[in-house]
């Protein structure tokens, strides 16, 4: 097999070394015994970790010019599973993904031949940073880098290579190797040294506050707070977390309130060689928390880039707040919105939030959270007043109007707005406006291209959310909802196969997968006939969609007394709220006329779900049905008005949704 390789060095996964120059595999310095062809399929499969290597591309790589059977392939990838399984590792290390191909799962480390000496020459210089300046409002924007442009020439010099937890957006050539991006860095969560459990809000609070400071600058790679906060109380090295994230720089910190006082420290480290950039203490008032978040944020972009130019440089106060007391209530809400499970958790983050532009009435910031929370509550709110409910959206919509004339250039704003257009006015093509501006504005940031995929699929743009639903895993790679955001992406453009690889990257992440992801697993299931699976996967569980899941998988089995009684809990759950709900059920049951009647009042009610009609396979056997026909016509005749009501007066209209 004639492969190339950027350099010589030796490829470490799990407990295993594959070396190609000596062509051995090894474990503890033992030499494992594989065939000339099984070693060839698995250097390619660790050499191009994360991608689905095709069938045929594999065949050619390791078979090139020799006349064999398919089946070979599939042959070989069962006895390399065979071995590495027997030598004390994984059968899961390989996935075969369907009638495609395969891809090599789990992580891998390339340590490349002499790359450590030419790394020392490199380390004697270490960028000092500038004096701090003062920032006159702070906001959640961004940094960017001077010592990204040196980790870049060390990449370039010393072929230091990191591994790739993630697959790469669509039509990205495969690596050999993968080095993190030039301008990557990563803020893990700041540890709280007061003493006091509830003072974590405030550290947890400064990390979210720098991390979205960064994706506010277009040449930054930023991880998301999920992956970066999944090291708390990790014993992992600085160099490790940043392989596992991807990224050149890591930001670390702690939080230390003592009586009047506040006692910040900041390092920022080079994760690839491990010596510092800078480090710094802030000692302060507590009434000068803001100022202290500020000094940081420009601290890190000053080392990093040097100087950022002005209008780069305004966006890290963008949308934030001089007061002390207005910043600190807010992080308050920050960290209750971020654990809500509930209506009664969000609506304390309302309060919160509440009190924060009280102090502040500019906190642009502020008045977009209060308006994600107000929108969490709308669509979870268990009222029957759906005028009532249209009250709370219409709040939201307020808040996020207000946060826009604030802060135009504020990118949370524009994706709750667009949030709100989707979920509670079904007005999809102003929503995807609104998300595409919150894309443009916030480009490192996956929350947003979650939401950006999500606003890509109601109207039928499913590449682009694909795509989209992609980057969001490689921006938070250990990230439930990112894997979620991709799995919903892949299973509504019916790549079933890929759905599912997407879920096993959940399990690894996490023992238990939310409920709302073991939903798409049971739909995904439901769709590829395995009635089976989809009842393993749903069961036992009230969440709705498991219900609803089981409720489809008893229809589909002719169980009638199973369905009944889960249909009547379903019900019972959600009543009248579940319109779509039972839409789906029925289409899939095969009484498309009461599937049509409830999809009917699910434009009634304004029910949130509609939001996937256009490009739900659940609804595939009405398509071609005149009534389900006369359902969309009506759908985009109620969604116009709200749209064009707000273009007309965006200060008294109103809308929402939760994310």
């Amino acid at each position: 097999m004639d492969l190339f390789f950027r350099e010589q060095g030796i490829y470490r996964f799990g407990p295993f070394a594959l070396d190609p120059a000596r062509r051995a595999l090894t474990r503890d310095g033992v030499r494992i015994k594989l065939a000339e062809r099984l070693f060839d399929a698995l250097l390619y499969l660790v050499s191009s970790q994360g991608r689905l290597v095709e069938r045929d591309e594999l065949l050619q790589a390791v078979w090139a010019g020799r006349v064999v059977e398919n089946n070979n392939v599939g042959q070989a990838i069962f006895a390399l599973r065979k071995v590495l399984k027997a030598a004390g590792g994984s059968d899961a290390y390989i996935i075969t993904v369907p009638s495609r191909g395969f891809r090599f799962a789990e992580p891998v480390l390339f340590e490349p031949i002499h790359a450590e000496p030419q790394a020392e020459a490199m380390q004697a210089y270490v960028p000092q940073p500038h004096s701090p300046l003062r920032a006159r409002n702070f906001a959640p924007r961004g940094l960017v880098s001077l010592a990204m442009a040196t980790i870049a020439l060390v990449v370039a010099c010393a072929s230091i290579v990191l591994w790739q937890r993630v697959p790469r957006p669509t039509g990205a050539p495969p690596l050999a190797a993968f080095a993190p991006p030039a301008h990557s860095v990563a803020v893990l969560a700041f540890d709280n040294l007061s003493g006091d459990p509830g003072q974590t809000y405030l550290s947890d609070g400064l990390s979210d506050q720098l991390i979205d400071s960064l994706t506010q600058i277009n040449s930054m790679q930023v991880a998301a707070r999920t992956s970066a906060f999944s090291f708390r109380g990790s014993p992992a090295t600085i160099t490790q977390i940043a392989h596992a994230l991807n990224v050149g720089a890591v930001l670390a910190g702690s939080v230390r309130r003592s009586g009047s006082r506040v006692v910040v420290a900041a390092q920022l480290t080079n994760a690839l060689t491990g010596f510092n950039i800078w480090s710094r203490t802030y000692n302060r008032d507590q009434d000068d928390i803001a100022g202290i978040s500020a000094d940081i944020a420009l601290a890190v972009a000053q080392s990093l880039q040097g100087a950022l130019p002005g209008g780069e440089a305004a966006k890290l106060t963008l949308g934030g707040t001089t007061s002390s007391a207005a910043f600190d209530v807010y992080l308050h809400g920050i960290k209750l919105q971020a654990a809500a499970s509930g209506e009664s958790d969000y609506q304390a983050a309302v309060a919160d939030f509440d009190s924060a532009v009280q102090q502040d009435p500019g906190f642009a910031l502020a008045y977009a959270e209060r308006a994600n929370a107000l929108s969490h509550i709308g669509v979870i709110s268990a009222t029957a007043d759906h005028a009532a409910r249209r009250k709370i959206f219409e709040r939201a919509m307020a808040d996020a109007d207000r946060a826009i004339a604030l802060a135009p250039g504020l990118g949370r704003a524009h994706s709750v707005r667009g949030i709100a257009l989707d979920w509670g006015f079904l007005d999809w093509q102003a929503g995807a406006a609104e998300q595409e501006q919150a894309q443009a504005l916030t480009p490192g940031s996956a929350v947003t291209e979650i939401n950006y995929a999500t606003a890509e699929a109601a109207l039928g743009h499913l590449d682009k959310a694909v795509i989209a639903a992609r980057l969001a895993c490689q921006l938070d790679p250990l990230s439930q909802d990112a894997w979620g955001g991709l799995a919903r992406a892949l299973y509504l453009s019916r790549d079933y196969g890929e759905a599912l690889e997407a879920i096993r990257r959940i399990k690894a992440i996490n023992a238990e997968v939310s409920p709302q992801f073991v939903t798409t697993l049971g739909f995904t299931a439901l769709m590829r006939g395995d009635l089976a699976g989809a009842l393993q996967a749903a069961s036992p569980g009230n969440y709705v969609g498991q219900v609803e899941v089981r409720t489809i998988a008893y229809a589909k089995l002719g169980r009638q007394t199973e369905f009944n009684a889960e249909m009547a809990k379903l019900y019972g759950l959600i009543g009248d709220d579940g319109a779509y709900n039972y839409g789906q059920i029925y289409a899939q049951a095969g009484q498309p006329d009461r599937a049509i009647d409830w999809l009917d009042k699910a434009i009634t009610l304004a029910d949130a779900g509609l939001v996937d009609i256009r490009v739900d396979p659940m609804l595939d056997p009405l398509r071609a049905l005149p009534r389900f026909e006369a359902v969309l016509r009506r759908l985009t005749q109620a969604s116009q008005t709200p749209g064009q009501a707000m273009s007309a007066n965006r200060d008294l209209d109103a809308r929402a949704s939760p994310r």
